[in-house]
């Protein structure tokens, strides 16, 4: 049965605290000989693991995973070098060749960091770079106060220089383990990234404090390096034995609300307050601690000001978005006319601020020989020419719409019946007119059903739509290219159209 990552963590952290504990009642030479011996092993072990994540991933995950192999390889090949130095079965180019690989397995851990976080673009990008750069700041003032500072007065300069080139790169391998975890979630079953990055941590700091150690004269182990040097080989083996997070798989929440989120700030925070310290002690700061301190705070400004310019954008992205997503739930995709929701919102306004309305439902014929001979694409292009040709008819106070198909809707207010019957006839005769689809000339007719509403009556859209269908269907039955009314009507009042007025029924129905 595998085990659970806490408990893994928690046996990590007990056999790196463990050694570290052990490691000073023991003779210095076995000391080293077990800690060469136990990363050997573990930084195998990653290895392996790194292999076999690296055939089942493609991509940049693959180039990460081959990039921990490599880090692994080294780091294990290293310590088998310290080990046959010891046992006097290489000279001593094999310390220095170890500590050549060893250096090197630590400067990969960055670059395999960086293959498995999510690639960012534009804005984005630069934000984390000033972010890498900003802890990086904060990391250096530490490690100047707590490391470099206390020897300037008796170390040689070329020894403080050395170190200087030392640290930086340790620093911004902490800062990049650092902003990497805390600005990449993933999700519960990929913890690959988070381990890398914490063994990366873990390592940078531990290389920081064999510094310390060097100025200082303590013991190799002391301050915590023989804890340091071993949990960083079980994070990264640990690490080799989950995948990696798959695209798209960050949790905004997670990324926001986490522990991961804060991670950044310790080091500033820590900065700060040993500066604070700094001043309440002695009264007064050194010119490389104040300028360290200066460039950290102005990189941290520049930070918020490029986060400002990324949320005002992300701000107006949204806003447009919203608005195309209401142009898009109110009106149809093709004529870019109402839709049939939309139609109804505005519709049942009308009629309720409206004294008169009239309710007009157009249907086209002999669309579907225009789509059997031109296609559906010619058939759209009808489509959209009868919908300009529509909106250009009418009042801007008109409510039209494409309900779908080759049907549209109209609804006109405060117009009288022999307004809507002209209406009707100039709409017949405007989309009826020829058109050019294609290179080809066609024109397409239409039917149309109206409905008035009654006064004194209530009127509801839904009424309407029912009768002016009633009515397109009549006229398409008198024969096509023909108006219909629905209406309670008298002799004389307007009646199906179609090359004259005729005359309608005394009863509430067709005319």
């Amino acid at each position: 049965m595998r085990t659970s990552l806490p408990s893994a963590l928690l046996f990590a952290v007990v056999v790196a605290f463990g050694f570290q504990a052990a490691v000073p009642h023991l003779p210095p030479v076995w000391g080293y000989t077990l800690s060469d011996f136990l990363i050997m092993l573990t930084a195998a072990y990653a290895s392996v693991g790194y292999w076999r994540g690296a055939r089942r991933n493609t991509g940049r995950a693959r180039a990460a995973m081959i990039v921990g192999a490599c880090s692994s390889a080294l780091w294990s090949l290293g310590n088998a070098l310290f080990l046959l130095t010891r046992s006097s079965l290489l000279g001593t180019a094999g310390t220095d060749i170890g500590g050549l690989l060893s250096l090197l397995a630590t400067m990969l851990l960055p670059v395999g960091l960086i293959l498995i976080a999510a690639p960012t673009r534009g804005l984005a990008r630069v934000r984390r770079l000033i972010d890498i750069a900003a802890v990086a700041g904060a990391i250096l003032i530490l490690a100047w106060q707590f490391i470099l500072a206390p020897a300037v007065a008796t170390t040689d300069l070329s020894v403080i220089i050395a170190d200087v080139h030392f640290l930086v790169p340790e620093a911004l391998a902490v800062a990049l383990a650092l902003v990497t975890a805390s600005t990449s979630a993933p999700t519960r079953n990929a913890h690959a990234l988070h381990l890398l990055a914490c063994a990366a941590a873990v390592l940078a700091v531990t290389m920081m404090i064999v510094v310390h150690n060097g100025v200082r004269g303590s013991l190799w182990y002391e301050h915590g390096v023989g804890a340091g040097f071993v949990l960083g080989a079980i994070l990264m083996a640990l690490s080799s034995r989950h995948e990696l997070p798959a695209s798209g798989e960050a949790d905004v929440r997670r990324m926001v609300i986490s522990v991961w989120a804060v991670l950044p700030y310790i080091p500033v925070i820590l900065a700060v307050a040993a500066v604070a310290v700094v001043q309440v002690v002695t009264g007064q700061l050194g010119a490389v601690l104040v300028w360290l301190l200066l460039g950290t705070f102005c990189l941290v400004l520049l930070r918020q000001l490029t986060s400002l310019v990324m949320v005002g954008s992300m701000a107006v992205t949204l806003q447009e978005q919203k608005a195309h997503l209401a142009y898009q739930a109110h009106h149809d995709p093709l004529t870019g006319l109402p839709n049939r929701a939309a139609f109804r919102e505005r519709g049942a306004a009308a009629i309720g601020d409206a004294g008169r309305v009239a309710l007009l439902l157009l249907d086209l014929d002999g669309f579907k020989p225009i789509n059997d001979s031109l296609g559906h694409s010619g058939g759209d292009e009808a489509l959209v020419t009868v919908g300009h040709r529509l909106a250009a008819a009418l009042r801007p106070e008109d409510v039209v719409c494409r309900l779908g198909g080759d049907e549209f809707a109209v609804l006109v207010t405060d117009i009288s019946d022999d307004d809507t019957t002209s209406l009707a006839q100039r709409l017949l005769t405007t989309i009826s007119a020829p058109m050019t689809i294609h290179g080809s000339t066609v024109a397409v007719g239409v039917s149309i059903g109206i409905t008035p509403s009654q006064p004194g009556t209530p009127d509801s859209l839904d009424r309407l739509l029912r009768e002016a269908d009633l009515a397109m269907y009549d006229a398409k039955a008198r024969g096509k290219g023909a108006i219909s009314f629905f209406r309670d009507g008298a002799a004389g009042h307007p009646g199906s159209r179609r090359n004259g007025p005729s005359s309608s029924s005394a009863r509430r129905s067709f005319a």
